[in-house]
């Protein structure tokens, strides 16, 4: 019987997703709600599979995903998430996942994936195989993603949410001023004048649900 750990901060979701592993004769050996317990939880129970969300409290999935290809276990990464940017997928692929699937789809989705990915295959939606130049001649905002770091991403997203200094910087572990940095950044790479044209950023490209 193959083990699963579910990562994410819904237990609706968590709950469902558990649902769907039993019923296929799977375990959940843990589930978690952030980040940092991920990596621990992962460590200590050796799962064969690992089902990860990216918008994560303390450490975001990015993180989990490099952190977790850094201890060489022998397991598989899905992702599970609500972001249906194709962008994203290609972030996670890049960053070590097996595949990516998103909330909206149905369960029969993910249990495809699972299998697809527990058996060796990739799991990635079509459009996240165009290459950078395809992306990027199709919409110039892609390009400008590209140039952010996974932590730029996430606090774009944060901020996408309506999140402010305080909030996001307790979600991410970071002081408000690491926070303010990170938005001069973001204005700077991104082209834009104010908070709200990072938000209309954000939106505009589905990071945000």
């Amino acid at each position: 019987m193959k083990k699963v750990i579910i990562v994410d901060d819904h237990p609706v979701i968590r709950f469902a997703v558990k649902m769907l592993l039993e019923r296929n004769e799977m375990e959940v050996v843990a589930e978690t709600n952030n980040g940092v317990d991920a990596i621990q939880k992962t460590r200590e129970c050796l799962p064969d599979l690992v089902l990860l969300d990216i918008g994560l409290p303390k450490i975001d999935g990015f993180q989990v995903l490099e952190r977790l290809r850094t201890l060489n276990l022998p397991l598989k990464i899905l992702v599970l998430t609500s972001q249906s940017s194709s962008h994203f997928a290609q972030r996670c692929k890049q960053a070590g996942a097996d595949g990516f699937v998103t909330k909206s789809d149905d369960m029969s989705e993910l249990l495809d994936a699972i299998k697809m990915v527990m058996r060796g295959y990739s799991f990635f939606p079509q459009s996240s195989h165009q290459t950078y130049e395809q992306t990027h001649s199709d919409h110039d905002d892609a390009g400008l993603l590209e140039q952010l770091s996974d932590r730029e991403l996430s606090v774009l997203i944060s901020i996408g949410k309506g999140m402010g200094n305080k909030q996001i910087g307790e979600q991410l572990l970071l002081s408000e001023k690491t926070i303010s940095t990170y938005k001069h950044r973001l204005k700077q790479k991104l082209n834009a004048q104010s908070l709200i044209d990072l938000i209309d950023f954000a939106r505009r490209n589905n990071l945000i649900k």
